[in-house]
């Protein structure tokens, strides 16, 4: 009889450890608080929009829309722990160097961004009258970054 109870929380104890595996995005607010989006075993859809990030699930209709201004970083909990950026495409007539971007044949006015990949803004700028931008990327530590330009979105590497 000992052994079977002993088995029966063993069963217990395996089934929450599994719950509590599952992936869960966190969302760290610069107010201090948390959003928590469980996703079970999918990736959350990330997208930047202004000065909007939308997270969605694939799965359902479910969408966390926020203001990049009150976000601090997210980070996952759970599961493999594993990331990636998908999806992405080099713009046309983008030149990365390492240090610096430049970009051609943007719609005049138009907005470029650089972003850390947990979402924080790092540079902005505008393309000129031509339709060229040019981008410092000197003071920016190495690391992954997302830019985004003419709603062409693509992620560079500074080494």
């Amino acid at each position: 009889m000992k052994k079977f109870i002993l088995s029966i929380v063993g069963l217990f104890l395996f089934g929450a450890a599994t719950v509590m595996a599952q992936n869960v995005l966190v969302i760290h607010l610069t107010n201090g608080s948390e959003e928590r989006l469980i996703l079970l075993d999918e990736e959350p859809v990330i997208t930047f929009s202004g000065d909007k990030i939308m997270i969605s699930k694939k799965s359902s209709s479910t969408e966390l829309e926020l203001s990049m201004a009150a976000v601090n970083y997210f980070n996952y909990e759970g599961g493999s722990g594993t990331t990636s950026i998908e999806g992405t495409t080099t713009p046309d007539g983008m030149i990365f160097t390492g240090d610096h971007i430049s970009f051609s044949g943007l719609p005049a006015g138009s907005d470029v961004f650089i972003y850390g990949v947990g979402g924080q803004l790092f540079m902005s700028t505008k393309a000129d009258d031509e339709g060229n931008a040019y981008i410092d990327l000197t003071s920016l530590n190495t690391g992954v970054y997302i830019v985004k330009a003419n709603n062409i979105t693509t992620k560079i590497t500074k080494k």
